[in-house]
């Protein structure tokens, strides 16, 4: 779970309780906690509570890093997918870990690339020498097209 703290109708802080305990005894220090774990955009401290949603107070409206998971494949060039299929069938741990990698990305509904776990998987395609580290951010950082977009 994942908190917004709100004070004075303003987002004061981001918080991720250890427990039912920490959830009850943080939220009792704030005039509101609100969960935001499943909340897109991912609202940010500074961010106004008007009573029942979260706005920015800039009125800007975050980049939404979700993208299809097509779209997540299409990222790669022709090159790469075939370099990282070849080395998921190569006997060890990181045939292993790549096949892992790729059972949990047709297990998805969409790929999230500002989670810390997407971009530790592509930053572990860059160790195995699969991909550089230029394609790696080009790959996590280019803001998500209309097509690419998740659409819920």
């Amino acid at each position: 779970m994942l908190l917004a703290l709100v004070q004075n109708n303003v987002v004061c802080g981001i918080y991720q309780p250890v427990d039912d305990a920490d959830n009850v005894k943080i939220s009792s220090q704030f005039q509101n906690a609100i969960d935001i774990t499943n909340v897109y955009p991912q609202p940010q401290i500074g961010w106004l509570f008007n009573g029942n949603q979260l706005l920015d107070p800039l009125g800007n409206q975050p980049v939404d890093w979700r993208i299809t998971k097509l779209a997540f494949r299409e990222r790669f060039t022709t090159a790469e997918l075939l370099g990282i299929l070849a080395a998921s069938q190569v006997a060890g741990t990181e045939g292993l870990i790549l096949q892992m990698m790729l059972q949990n990305q047709s297990l998805a509904i969409f790929v999230d690339l500002s989670r810390s776990d997407t971009q530790a998987g592509v930053a572990q395609l860059v160790t195995f020498g699969l991909l550089t580290s230029g394609r790696a951010y080009t790959i996590l950082n280019t803001p998500p097209v209309s097509t690419e977009k998740y659409q819920p």
